[in-house]
This record gives C-alpha cells, structure tokens and sequence, in this order.
C-alpha cells in the first residue's frame, strides 16, 4: 500500500498569488492531483451572500465556515479516491486547525504566502484594485495591513514563505523543496 495522499491548504491574503500556485504545485505533485479554489463556492452564493468585514455579521461567518468545511469535503473525496490535492483559499486563525482537523487519512501540509503589503498592493492595482479590500481600511495599502493581522492569528506551523518578487514557478519551486517542513 502506497502513502496517504498529500493535502497541501494554500492560504494567505487576497492577491498574494493562491489560485495561481495551487494548480501548479497540483500539477508537480504527480498524477492523480487535483486542485479547487475556494472562491468558487464564495461566489456560489447567489442570493443572500454576506462579505467578510472587520466586523461581520453572524451570516457571514456562517457563509464563510459553509465555505470551508465544503473545501475539506472535496480534498477529502479527492484524497479518498488516492488523489493529492491542493486547496487555496484564505483561511485564518483557529479555522486552519479546524480544516484540518476534517480530514481523515491524508498527509496535511500547510503553505502560507506572505508577500510584501506593496507587491499585494502592486497586485491587487493590476486586477482593477480597491475591490477585495474596500471594507478594511481608509486606503488599500491599510487595507491590507488590517486584515495581513489575519495571518498572525494562525499557529505557526507550516512553511511560510515570503513570495516578494518570486515568479509562480519560483514560488513553487521552493514550496516543493521545502515541503516536509510544510507538514502539518
């Protein structure tokens, strides 16, 4: 019998380069791999969706923890048919201990991107800017300020890695060579 299969969680800020590495460290990981991005069922809610604020309403955070433990199932159905799998999606604080801890049978590794507040801002400009962070701050750089003090909130285990001026290969690259002290 071979190993557990691998499920890497690719968290961080908004526009710190997620859903662009996760198919790619999907796809270095060998066959069979999958990815999902959780936005996907962030945007699945089509009537009725409450957006993350500095202080949600109870129904956001019911949307958003709908939102995670949807995420886990899928990595869980992947990795019970012998798929890796790899999730981005910014999950914060005591949630990436609970995501984990829905997962049977599997290797859980954690990799969270912590670029520089200026690339997320240089980043987040190049998509049309100002949209993810609009509630959190007077300018977008305070905006990502306030909520980067999400990533400070969760245990620190995993690799975490500055990705400031990488290329999503480079970034990659060194998730694969370092990823033992990504374990969970």
């Amino acid at each position: 019998m071979g190993s557990s299969p691998k499920v890497v969680l690719v968290t961080g800020m908004q526009a710190a380069g997620k859903s662009t590495i996760a198919p790619l460290l999907a796809a270095r990981l060998g066959a069979p791999a999958a990815t999902l991005d959780g936005d996907v069922f962030y945007r699945g809610v089509v009537a009725g969706a409450e957006i993350m604020t500095p202080d949600p309403s109870a129904e956001a955070v019911r949307q958003l923890e709908l939102r995670y433990d949807a995420t886990a199932l899928i990595a869980q159905h992947y990795a019970d048919a012998g798929f890796d799998f790899v999730c981005s999606d910014i999950i914060l604080g005591d949630h990436v201990e609970r995501w984990f801890s829905r997962l049977r049978g599997i290797t859980p590794y954690l990799v969270v991107l912590v670029p520089s507040v200026e690339s997320i801002v240089e980043r987040e400009i190049g998509r049309g800017g100002n949209n993810s962070y609009r509630d959190w701050g007077d300018s977008l750089e305070d905006g990502v300020r306030a909520l980067q003090e999400g990533l400070e909130e969760i245990p620190r285990r995993g690799l975490w890695l500055d990705t400031t001026g990488q290329t999503p290969s480079d970034t990659v690259e060194a998730v694969l060579a370092a990823l033992e002290k990504a374990r969970w």
